[in-house]
C-alpha cells in the first residue's frame, strides 16, 4: 500500500531525465528514466531491485534529446511484456466557466418521423456555432487517460488554477522563459487527477515545491 504523501525527485544531475519516486514514509517505490539521447519517446519504470514494470511510449518514433523536443502527443502504458495498461493523450478542454456554452440543435425529423428541411438547416447552423463558439472560448491543456483499448475515460489530469496559464504560452516561449537563470526554480505549477468526470471533484494533487537546486513535488491524496 502506499502512504501519502507520495514525494516525487529529479535528481540535481543526472544522463538524461528520471525522476525518483517515494512511499509517504521515504521508502522507495520506483523510478522512471529516459536516455539522454534516443530517437524513440520512451520512458523506463523500474521498481526498487531495478526491474522494469512499465514502459511509456510514445505515438512518434522521432526524438531528439527529450529535454528539448519531445515530439509525441499520446501515450501508450504498458507492462513489459507489452500489455496494455492505459493511454494517456493530450487534450484541450474549456475553462470550468464555458463548459456549458452552446447552442442546442433542433430536431431534425417531425413528429410523424418525416425528415425536416427547416430542422436539418438548423441543424448544420448549430453545429457550425458550436465549432466556432469550441475554437473560440478560452481553453487549457489537460491530460486525458483512457483505459487499455483507448476508449473509456478513466479520468484527467488537469494544471490547477493559477498555472494552467503557462500552458497556453506557445512551447518555444515556455522553454525560453525556463532557460531564465532561476526561472524554472521559482515555477512551481500544480496538477489535479480527477476520475471520469473533467470537471468533477480532484482525487489527488500534484505540487512542486520551489527549491534552488532539485525539481520535486509532493503527491497528495484527497479523498480515498
Amino acid at each position: 500500500m502506499y502512504t501519502y504523501p507520495i514525494k516525487l525527485e529529479f535528481p540535481m544531475i543526472s544522463i538524461g531525465r528520471q525522476v525518483d519516486v517515494r512511499n509517504g514514509d521515504g521508502k522507495f517505490i520506483m523510478r522512471a528514466a529516459d536516455p539522454f539521447i534516443s530517437f524513440k519517446d520512451q520512458v523506463m519504470v523500474t521498481n526498487g531491485s531495478g526491474a522494469p514494470v512499465y514502459y511509456f511510449k510514445g505515438d512518434t518514433s522521432f526524438r531528439f534529446l527529450f529535454q528539448f523536443a519531445s515530439m509525441s502527443t499520446s501515450w501508450d502504458i504498458q507492462t513489459p511484456d507489452g500489455k496494455p495498461v492505459a493511454h494517456v493523450r493530450n487534450y484541450y478542454a474549456r475553462m470550468e466557466e464555458f463548459k456549458s456554452v452552446g447552442v442546442d440543435a433542433p430536431n431534425a425529423m417531425m413528429a410523424d418521423g418525416r425528415a425536416s428541411i427547416g430542422g436539418a438547416l438548423g441543424n448544420a447552423a448549430a453545429n457550425f456555432l458550436n465549432n466556432s463558439i469550441s475554437s473560440n472560448l478560452p481553453s487549457r491543456l489537460v491530460y486525458q487517460v483512457l483505459n487499455e483499448e483507448g476508449g473509456s475515460i478513466l479520468g484527467w489530469v488537469v494544471p490547477s488554477r493559477g498555472t494552467g496559464w503557462f500552458d497556453f504560452l506557445p512551447y518555444s516561449t515556455r522553454i525560453q522563459i525556463l532557460n531564465l537563470p532561476f526561472a524554472a526554480r521559482a515555477y512551481a505549477p500544480s496538477y489535479e487527477f480527477k476520475l471520469g468526470n473533467l470537471y468533477g471533484p480532484t482525487v489527488l494533487t500534484l505540487q512542486k515545491q520551489r527549491d534552488l537546486l532539485v525539481d520535486r513535488y509532493t503527491l497528495s491524496r484527497l479523498v480515498n
